[in-house]
């Protein structure tokens, strides 16, 4: 794998109202393997199954919002701590819906260097 990314991996899914993200720093303020690992015991402790073939991309939420709304105007990105019980990390991605959601979504994989793909499961 290159670690390109694919704008599907950006799509939302029927029923979902934004894409679930994660805020790293929470797990720590600068080591991506102690944030990365953080993200996989949140996602394990909720039930979630990790597979090998997934992979955890890594944006600046700054970053993100500028490349949209500079890519799509009438996009609305916004990023929004959700946090739960069971993962304090949780983030949503809200915009990501048509009719600008193709245009968004190939965006944020533009958007991600190939450096800052992680495998889901080590």
């Amino acid at each position: 794998m290159d670690g390109q990314l694919i704008e599907t991996a950006f799509m939302l899914r029927p029923g979902e109202e934004y894409l679930s993200a994660n805020w790293l720093e929470y797990f720590h303020e600068s080591d991506r393997a102690v944030q990365i690992a953080g993200v996989r015991q949140a996602l394990t402790a909720k039930g979630f199954q990790l597979r090998r073939a997934a992979r955890f991309a890594v944006l600046n939420v700054g970053d993100a919002i500028a490349v949209c709304r500079a890519g799509c105007p009438d996009a609305n990105i916004r990023i929004v701590a959700l946090g739960e019980t069971r993962d304090p990390s949780h983030a949503g991605i809200y915009g990501v819906a048509p009719p600008n959601n193709i245009a968004v979504a190939a965006l944020l994989a533009a958007a991600v260097a190939p450096d800052d793909v992680y495998p889901a499961i080590i």
